[in-house]
């Protein structure tokens, strides 16, 4: 898989995170430069669960090609309806204090899910030789970057249209399995 599927997938996983992030600092406003802490570290957490979910997969498959497909697109298409749950339930979302550190931790761990799922889904194609280099830089940038938007844009306050944001990365999340699974 190309560089560009893997930014693809890495901008449907790092949606949830933003969302997730931006109402945190909502209620709990903090620093800019902590959010850059806050930000780095989500993001390591959320590239290091998929490795590991790569990992797992790898130990998991196979080798049969038309049942490792199944499970791949499989474990997307459970990754893509969690999501899509997500975004469109009715209850309130909970907010975190992210000006703790063991909180952060947990909170990167609660929202990497979907990267081992993914991870896992993803270990049943490629190996994780192969892929850690084209895999993990941009999922940690794109990660980085959108946690550290969700940051500014809680801190002042704006409006983020969630359901739009994550039905789109719900929308790049099947089309990565799609083309994974058939093409």
């Amino acid at each position: 898989m190309s560089v560009i599927e893997y930014i693809l997938l890495a901008f449907a996983l790092a949606v949830p995170t933003m969302v997730t992030v931006r109402g945190c600092a909502v209620k709990n406003p903090i620093r800019l430069t902590r959010g850059l802490g806050v930000s780095f570290l989500l993001a390591l957490e959320h590239t290091l669960l998929l490795l590991l979910g790569i990992l797992v997969g790898n130990l998991l498959r196979f080798d049969i090609p038309d049942y490792d497909n199944l499970i791949y697109l499989g474990m997307f298409i459970i990754v893509a309806g969690r999501m899509f749950f997500m975004a469109f339930s009715k209850k309130e979302k909970p907010s975190y204090d992210i000006a703790s550190w063991p909180t952060v931790l947990l909170l990167g761990v609660a929202t990497g899910v979907n990267a081992l799922f993914v991870g896992m889904g993803l270990g049943f194609r490629v190996l994780v030789e192969n892929e850690l280099w084209k895999v993990g830089i941009p999922l940690l940038v794109v990660i980085f970057l959108f946690a550290y938007l969700g940051i500014m844009l809680g801190r002042r306050k704006k409006q983020v249209r969630a359901r739009r944001w994550m039905f789109l990365g719900v929308l790049f999340l099947l089309i990565f399995a799609v083309k994974g699974a058939f093409f």
